[in-house]
């Protein structure tokens, strides 16, 4: 299944937008988490160092000599050993451990202690009070005799920092993500919105409206372009159909005369006195193909003025009940004579906005259809049905019918089905590309519904008054 443009647009917009948005978070947590873990390694480190210019040992004894009327040394001195701890270097003895480091529980054995001295480096204990990063530098105070300092930092407010910029990410891109379809496809509509009206404004061009354009935006954007060359290909379909209309007419003004003039003497040559019974009858035929190519010249005509515009489609209120019923009395006659019954059925007064003399042709036509493929002792009836906002007209006959594959094409121009219908046909396939004419004309639609052997229906629907 093919999503549309509009959906596509906003499922690859938000894509993309997701990929870079995730990108995005994820650097910007591994930088923070970086600079934190940087700047707390280098605050621990200035602190060491500094201490380490604050301690003395007297007999084996450490202690912290520092300037206490110095407010800055005394900061300084303070924030080094909160967190802080000596051992003998040799016994791995603990010597002097501050207050603030007591609680974490961070008593080392000699042989930690000897691997801390032997190799000095950071480290990082998880602890029940949060993380918390030592380091391990060792203090010589005469040969034979060092020690080994530990000086600490609390990561528990880094760890706490990175926990609520993490819950932050997670409820925020999932957030934008949720703006971003709802944003993506607002600007897909505002975007689309100008093809959209294209789609429409292309929707009620027809062969009848050729002269109808597109409106460009006068932007000069992509879209103007589509429309600017939507509307130079209409333009050489006008031209292309025009063309053909003119030729259509005047075929069948040219044909006219001959034709005349053909019907003419053929008629005159059977009534002399020496042309035979055979003569009649071939003549009878002949005039009678005469006839039916007649009739075609005349639905060329009458279709390719009402197209052009030549023959207007007058709109004024009349009743279509009285059209229907006196069309049916017109033709009722025409019925009996080939072995038809024709009913009719309408209510009272249907009032609708219309051309009476093109309507009373919609119901010929649709009735001369149904008397043509309807063996005699067959039925034909014409139903008219308000139905509230429009009035429904049914012409339902009982003759072969037509297969599903014939029924896309019926109101095509010149079309003729399966040789067993046309061949029963006195029609030249235009009789039902009028009748959509016409019902496209009163702003209505005609539909078909037909199997073979059990008849067709003809539905009209036209909006009421």
């Amino acid at each position: 299944m093919t999503l549309a443009l509009r959906t596509r647009l906003t499922v690859f917009y938000t894509g993309v937008f997701a990929f870079l948005l995730t990108v995005i978070a994820a650097a910007s947590y591994r930088t923070l988490a970086q600079q934190l873990d940087s700047d707390a390694t280098t605050s621990l480190l200035e602190l060491t160092s500094g201490l380490h210019g604050y301690m003395q040992f007297d007999n084996g004894v450490p202690k912290v000599v520092y300037d206490e009327t110095d407010p800055q040394e005394s900061a300084f001195v303070q924030r080094a050993t909160r967190f802080y701890q000596v051992y003998d270097g040799e016994t791995g003895a603990l010597l002097l451990q501050s207050d603030g480091i007591e609680p974490f529980g961070l008593t080392f054995t000699p042989a930690e202690v000897k691997s801390f001295h032997d190799e000095p480096r950071l480290h990082d204990i998880q602890t029940d009070y949060g993380r918390i990063r030592l380091t391990n530098s060792v203090l010589t105070v005469k040969p034979g005799e060092t020690y080994l300092l530990q000086v600490g930092v609390s990561l528990a407010a880094i760890d706490g920092a990175l926990r609520r910029f993490l819950q932050l990410l997670l409820w925020g891109v999932p957030l934008c993500l949720v703006v971003a379809v709802i944003a993506g496809r607002w600007l897909a509509a505002v975007a689309l919105a100008p093809l959209s009206k294209f789609a429409e404004s292309a929707r009620a061009i027809d062969v009848t409206n050729l002269r109808q354009r597109l409106r460009e935006r006068g932007v000069g954007d992509e879209i103007d372009e589509v429309a600017r060359a939507f509307n130079e290909t209409l333009a050489r379909v006008e031209i292309a159909v025009g063309e053909m209309r003119q030729f259509s007419t005047a075929l069948a003004h040219e044909l006219r005369t001959p034709i005349t003039a053909l019907r003419g003497e053929i008629e005159l040559a059977a009534m002399k006195a020496e042309a035979g019974d055979t003569y009649r009858r071939a003549a009878a035929s002949q005039l009678e193909e005469l006839d039916k190519l007649k009739r075609l010249i005349d639905h060329l005509l009458t279709l390719a003025r009402a197209e052009s515009g030549q023959i207007p489609v007058s709109h004024y209120p009349i009743d279509l009940a009285g059209v229907v019923r006196s069309v049916v009395e017109q033709i009722e006659a025409v019925a009996h004579a080939e072995g038809l019954e024709l009913t009719c059925v309408t209510p009272g007064v249907v009032m609708i906005e219309g051309d009476e003399e093109w309507l009373e042709r919609l119901l010929l036509n649709l009735l001369d259809n149904a008397f043509k493929f309807t063996r005699s002792g067959g039925r034909v009836s014409v139903t008219l049905v308000d139905e509230g906002t429009h009035a429904r007209l049914e012409v339902r006959d009982t003759g072969i019918g037509m297969s599903p594959d014939v029924l896309p094409h019926v109101f095509e121009r010149f079309y003729r089905a399966d040789p067993a219908r046309s061949s029963t046909s006195r029609g030249a396939g235009l009789g039902l590309s009028l009748v959509k004419w016409i019902a496209d004309r009163h702003a209505g639609s005609v539909e078909v519904e037909s199997q073979p052997g059990r008849g067709s229906v003809f539905t009209v629907r036209i909006k009421k008054i």
